[in-house]
């Protein structure tokens, strides 16, 4: 035996702890591992495998499956290392390929991992390394896809000269094999190839869960522009047009990838896996909300949010996790929702189909926990409101009304087309106004010109009591008639002072865009107030970008004026939002002095290409900076970049989120 595998019974102290029987798996291990001088302690049965008295924690647990006769003692196993007081430790499980029993296992026991067998060994220890923390896990992958011998062995050559790894694939046929044997952290493809172009195989790896956020980036001779957009929109990053300078290339794949670094690294630390169930965690069900919203090629009602809610005190949302994980098909897909709460995200051809199949889900629960109340309820993406906060609270909203009813069939969200007119329907609202149940979301805005600077639209969204968050186009009317417009900006405008205050301490300046309203406007001590707030904080080279709505302030020019020219003696700048082509909206530019203006939604895409073009050229020369909100598709982005416009956010570049965490590293823009 390897001298750096060790029999656990023989030595108190060890790094990584592995259970098999396999010893050539085990010789194999201990080989690779010595280099990382990290002693592998064995233990060939489920007894020897226990952490003895005195004896420090592993770093890992790594479990070998296929030696245990029923997988659910993965759990038992798991235990047994737990100690009063001391983190979990981490736990990587080995499965035979094909084989879904270990793997439910795996995933109720907690395991950070479910490796299926055969790896190679190196590959085995890659992942442990990542998961302990050790430096230089491995270098960076890239695979290269391209027809052409010569065109790939360029591009490998390029990458492996600054360190990185790569593997060629001719034939694009054998992708999918590739990809799942190398594992790469990056996709360099050519666009035009026999047998299967670079757009449909992009579909094909997008359409798979584990490959949803591998970077794609297009490399090809191809100058039409309309087809560098199409195979962005089936998924592609970016896109180089060959030949390309090797420089550039090399630019452009390391700073994709520092970016799949840096969003690893963020989530480093975050429950990527729930505790209690085992399934993935509410921050990954709503991170991966975030990105089918709004995303162009796919019709949102083809996809709903499904909850199963259990009333408060049940004990049974583990078993329910595990009914649910059997039960869904490929690529459907389950999370922890809420504390109480699990969350079905389903992908079918029409909403009807995702109604029934969610109503199959019910049935089956139903009859394998007659006992049990489970409250369910859907919303599709399409009435997700623009954000996955708003879609998670909605679909809960209906799985706790089918609660309350006892309701056994789903029910659907209801979609609400305008603001709620009915009292029963107003006071929740008003009560939640009145006790300021407000949360703050955070929208980037991006430029696609070289420079860096964070920048957030703030946005709040109301909590009523049923857990639905409402977007501002719900509650602020109901805010207006009650007369609680004006706490409601003043509470927006304090928070989002702590924000920039929290920002200016830890040395990562933003710049904040935060609503007010015409009401706060008028009022004669706003003014005042807003620079005792920001003089509070100290926030002396850090100031916020107060935002108007045009409709509002059109009804007092004047009054507009003079706010905006006292508040720019303050440094404070102003940006006009909802403008449209008509005179009115123009001539409320002629009166204000801002600095930014943020065209409709509507505008940016009923307009003609010239009109839109025009009418952006036309605010620019009067020196004002143009923000594009509404981004759902590349062309989009592509569109508005060709008219000008300087700022661009939407559901494309990122949602709505609780979090400021946009990578702003990559191309942004003015300097402004």
């Amino acid at each position: 035996m390897d001298p750096l595998a060790i029999s656990l019974e023989r030595n108190p102290s060890y790094a990584i702890h592995l259970l098999t029987q396999d010893r050539a798996l085990s010789a194999q291990l201990a080989s690779v591992l010595r280099d990382r001088a990290l002693p592998l302690g064995i233990a060939e049965t489920p007894e020897q495998f226990r952490l003895g008295d005195g004896q420090p924690p592993p770093r890992l647990l790594l479990i070998d499956a296929r030696g245990l006769s029923d997988p659910r003692r993965l759990a038992d196993l798991v235990a047994a290392y737990r100690r009063e007081g001391t983190p979990p430790i981490p736990f990587v499980c080995l499965a035979q390929g094909g084989e879904i029993a270990p793997r439910l296992a795996a995933m109720r026991a907690g395991a950070s991992a479910c490796l299926e067998l055969p790896l190679t060994p190196e590959h085995i220890v890659e992942r442990i390394l990542t998961l302990i923390g050790e430096p230089g896990a491995r270098a960076d992958r890239v695979l290269v896809v391209d027809d052409q011998p010569v065109a790939a062995l360029f591009a490998a050559r390029v990458l492996e000269g600054v360190g990185i790894l790569t593997e060629r694939v001719i034939d694009p046929l054998g992708v999918l094999d590739a990809l799942a044997r190398f594992e790469p952290d990056l996709v360099l493809m050519d666009l035009h190839m026999p047998g299967a172009s670079g757009i449909e195989l992009t579909r094909i790896i997008r359409d798979q869960d584990r490959f949803a956020d591998l970077p794609i980036v297009f490399l090809s001779a191809e100058l039409d522009t309309e087809q560098q957009l199409a195979a962005l929109r089936v998924g592609g990053d970016d896109f180089l047009a060959k030949p390309v300078p090797p420089d550039r290339l090399v630019a452009c794949v390391t700073q994709r990838l520092a970016r799949v670094r840096e969003r690893a690294r963020r989530q480093h630390g975050r429950a990527l896996i729930d505790a209690l169930t085992g399934l993935p965690s509410r921050e990954r069900l709503l991170e991966r909300l975030g990105r089918l919203i709004g995303q162009d090629g796919a019709d949102p009602a083809q996809r709903a949010l499904f909850a199963f809610a259990l009333a408060g005190t049940s004990p049974d949302l583990p078993r329910l996790a595990v009914l649910l994980a059997e039960r869904i098909l490929r690529p459907d897909w389950v999370a922890r929702l809420g504390e109480h709460s699990l969350g079905v995200l389903l992908r079918r051809p029409d909403a009807e189909a995702c109604a029934a199949a969610g109503a199959a889900l019910a049935e089956a629960l139903h009859r394998a926990m007659p006992e049990t109340e489970i409250g369910i309820g859907w919303c599709p993406l399409c009435a997700s409101g623009g954000d996955a906060f708003t879609l998670a609270s909605r679909a809960g909203k209906a799985a706790l009304a089918a609660l309350a009813a006892g309701a056994k069939d789903p029910i659907g969200y209801p979609q609400q087309t305008s603001t709620p007119a009915a009292t029963d329907a107003v006071e929740p609202v008003r009560a939640a106004l009145r006790a300021e149940q407000l949360q703050l979301l955070f929208e980037p805005m991006v430029t696609l010109m070289q420079a860096s600077r964070a920048r957030y639209e703030v946005s709040p969204r109301l909590v009523v009591s049923d857990g639905e968050l409402l977007p501002p186009a719900l509650f602020t009317p109901v805010a207006r008639a009650s007369g609680l417009q004006e706490s409601i900006d003043h509470w927006v405008l304090t928070q989002g002072l702590e924000v920039l205050m929290s920002h200016h301490r830890a040395g990562t300046p933003v710049q904040l865009f935060i609503h007010q309203s015409l009401a706060s406007l008028t009022r004669a001590t706003w003014l005042e107030q807003v620079r005792d707030e920001i003089n509070r904080r100290e926030l002396f080279r850090l100031r916020p970008v107060l935002q108007f709505q045009i409709d509002e302030v059109a009804h007092a020019p004047d009054l507009l004026h003079e706010r905006v020219t006292c508040l720019a003696r303050l440094g404070i700048r102003v940006c006009l939002n909802g403008l449209d082509a008509s005179d009115e909206a123009g001539e409320v530019l002629t009166r204000a002095p801002v600095t930014f203006v943020r065209l409709q939604r509507e505008t940016v895409h009923s307009l003609p290409a010239e009109a839109l073009a025009a009418l952006i050229r036309g605010v620019k020369s009067s020196g004002f900076i143009v923000i594009a909100t509404g981004i759902e598709a590349p062309e989009t982005i592509a569109r508005l970049c060709r008219a000008g416009a300087d700022l661009l956010q939407g559901p494309f570049v990122q949602p709505p989120s609780p979090e400021m965490d946009y990578d702003f590293s990559g191309p942004d823009a003015t300097g402004t």
